[in-house]
């Protein structure tokens, strides 16, 4: 069997990966357009958090070591078209000479662009977005060089950006339509303690603006105009609106209404020999009445591994996505799973939730953290639907848990009786998660 992968980034490096691994056999062809491969999108904010002494540094295999596996990687090669009758791609490479190449199955994980949908950006190299190498690098230097700097985008990008500037002696604005930051992944109570440590940071918050034109972009500050401001700034990171690239299939293969490639439970497209997966495709969200386009990486390795094996003839399918994520910022772990309460209530689910700030330690001990914790559970039923974490004690593997009860669709009363460990110098008898449940019981049912 021959396999073509469109795109070197996590889903397909994940999918090459696995096939090899499974079938030694099947020959697998890697097309990448860029010039390198596994540089990781968020690298630029983990260079500026001195995590790294480079930004090349920040990958994790090379196209060396995938060849070293026989895997055949072309870089600089652009995909020109998809002959899904002849089963070809053609493709050209950087030195313009063009070729095809013929396919038993095809796998599409051409990722997604950054860009924003109702905002023209001028040709100005001091508006931009980052996620590739070459962009990331441009954006650094002018990141360094700049004085004062608009953030358009109030989520993880955004926020993890703004975290990474903030000791670094300049002019920092967020620029966020939403009335809070993070709105997809945590409710009010949580974004107003974020929002108000950002603020304490030095961070310009100017949330519910909506960026509409950049001003007098040739002269040094320009103007960021929004809905009822005028921000001056020297450099403007857009960190919003990331878009599926299908330009490739659009026209045969089925897409949804949002854009991205319709797969079935096995990553196959409505073309039983293309498989799509990561930020092309949307994902089924637990508890919700639809799919939803959800790009992150752990979503894009998962889909990434059921296409492969379905590819190899190992019959498995994609479940649901709890959109689990965390962040670091502003000295907080914050951690996110399921439903905020604001998207129960826009499902039109019935929910009930309890937020709550709880010691971590017992009292005796002379360290002492806090942890904040709010759980969604649907009214009636009891099942918890979301969770929500936010602590300064490293609290992020608790969300795995909480996705997991999530997806298995556990009740509060399993919840309060959880088998959880305990030790005197760690924790409480009852842990973090049941805590918080024993809470919500006694409020819900006290007389």
């Amino acid at each position: 069997m021959k396999v073509i992968i469109i795109g070197a980034s996590h889903g397909g490096l994940q999918a090459a990966l696995t096939i090899k691994r499974l079938d030694p056999k099947i020959k697998i062809v890697l097309i990448e357009k860029r010039d390198n491969i596994s540089f990781v999108s968020s690298g630029i904010i983990i260079k500026l958090n001195e995590m790294v002494d480079e930004l090349d540094d920040v990958r994790y295999t090379s196209a060396e070591e995938l060849q070293s596996l026989g895997i055949d990687i072309y870089l600089e090669t652009a995909v020109t078209a998809i002959d899904p009758e002849r089963r070809e791609v053609s493709y050209e490479l950087s030195t313009g000479e063009r070729s095809v190449e013929g396919y038993d199955k095809l796998i599409l994980a051409t990722g997604s662009n950054q860009f924003s949908l109702n905002l023209t950006l001028p040709n100005n190299d001091r508006i931009s977005y980052f996620k590739s190498y070459t962009s990331s690098l441009e954006a650094l230097h002018k990141l360094e060089e700049a004085k004062s700097i608009s953030i358009v985008g109030g989520g993880y990008i955004g926020v993890e950006l703004c975290d990474a500037l903030k000791n670094k002696g300049k002019e920092i604005h967020l620029i966020e339509s939403a009335d809070t930051i993070l709105f997809r992944y945590i409710d009010k109570e949580l974004s107003e303690i974020l929002e108000k440590e950002m603020i304490e940071a030095g961070i310009q918050l100017h949330l519910n603006e909506t960026v509409l034109n950049f001003k007098n972009t040739e002269e040094l500050p320009f103007v960021s105009e929004t809905t009822t401001e005028e921000i001056e700034n020297e450099y403007v990171v857009i960190a919003v609106n990331a878009r599926p690239d299908t330009k490739l299939v659009q026209d045969f293969l089925d897409l949804n209404s949002n854009g991205t490639i319709r797969v079935n439970e096995h990553m196959q497209t409505s073309d039983p020999n293309i498989y799509a997966l990561g930020d092309v495709v949307s994902y089924p969200v637990h508890n919700s009445f639809r799919h939803s386009f959800i790009p992150l990486v752990n979503n894009v390795v998962r889909s990434a591994t059921v296409a492969a094996m379905n590819v190899v003839g190992n019959p498995m399918s994609y479940t649901t996505t709890q959109k689990t994520t965390a962040t670091h910022v502003f000295g907080h772990y914050i951690v996110s799973t399921g439903l905020t309460e604001a998207e129960a209530v826009f499902e039109g689910i019935d929910v009930e939730s309890i937020f709550l700030k709880i010691p971590y330690q017992l009292p005796y001990l002379k360290l002492q953290e806090d942890v904040y914790i709010k759980l969604v559970f649907s009214k009636g039923e009891n099942y918890l639907i979301g969770g929500q974490i936010m602590s300064t004690k490293d609290v992020t593997q608790i969300i795995n848990t909480l996705s997991l009860a999530i997806e298995k669709e556990v009740t509060l009363n399993e919840l309060v009786t959880m088998d959880f460990y305990f030790n005197p110098t760690l924790n409480k008898p009852m842990g973090i998660i049941s805590q918080a449940a024993y809470e919500f019981m006694i409020r819900k049912y006290k007389k």
